[in-house]
């Protein structure tokens, strides 16, 4: 390569390297949305909840304030997308603690069965043992004894899904991880099963610490333009 080629492409590496930064949550969901395309970003009140874990200790939505929480809801008896999204959270869950956020964050997964609530909380402790879920911030809730068997899909309702019983032991229902923020508004909705762990992760420090901690430089732009590409 001769060197008339090699000092353009020198200034066009220096000039996209250099770092630049988010300067408002905005623009922090601005970029993301370029890179993410299963992100949809909101900014509304998440529906309150209080429920109960394995264990049957109330957990409500007012508990969780001051951290940032990331809520799914899954059927526990699904064979199929359930077992999928359980393990992209906790890929997400540890990508969280790697990037040393563990202490500012929440994560909720909600049970939508309908059946009997013993069978169902096995079903919750297998599940966290399965895919090796960190119970330090991580919980799964369900409806306590007495409540009505659809009270948590008309939660799941309120967040804008459906589960709805098609046969015994089966659910139709879509995949939706959400993100709630500290004040307890709902920020966004990552839909799907093919969203990038880290594209969420950055979205959780972006609400923890700030939108400071989102590179936005051109040289983040093509790198992953182009890995989305290839994907």
């Amino acid at each position: 390569m001769s060197k008339s080629i090699y000092a353009p492409l020198a200034i066009l590496l220096l000039v996209t390297n250099s770092p630049s930064f988010a300067h408002s949550l905005e623009e922090a969901e601005e970029t993301l949305q370029e890179r993410e395309r299963y992100a949809q970003f909101v900014d509304q009140p998440a529906p309150a909840f209080s429920l109960t874990d394995a264990d049957g200790n109330t957990v409500s939505s007012s508990d969780l304030k001051e951290s940032v929480v990331v809520l799914n809801f899954i059927y526990t008896r699904c064979q199929e997308a359930c077992p999928v999204h359980m393990n992209l959270i906790a890929e997400v869950q540890e990508r969280v603690s790697d990037a040393g956020l563990s202490e500012a964050v929440e994560f909720i997964t909600i049970a939508t069965d309908s059946e009997d609530i013993v069978g169902t909380r096995e079903n919750m402790r297998a599940y966290g043992k399965n895919f090796d879920l960190d119970s330090a911030n991580w919980r799964f809730l369900y409806r306590d004894e007495g409540d009505p068997a659809d009270t948590t899909r008309q939660i799941a309702e309120a967040y804008g899904l459906r589960f709805d019983d098609v046969a015994e032991g089966v659910q139709a229902h879509g995949v939706v991880t959400h993100v709630i923020d500290p004040s307890g508004r709902m920020r966004a909705r990552f839909h799907g099963l093919e969203f990038d762990p880290e594209h969420l992760v950055s979205y959780v420090r972006v609400l923890a610490e700030g939108p400071e901690t989102l590179s936005t430089g051109t040289w983040d732009r093509i790198r992953h333009y182009v890995t989305d590409i290839v994907n």
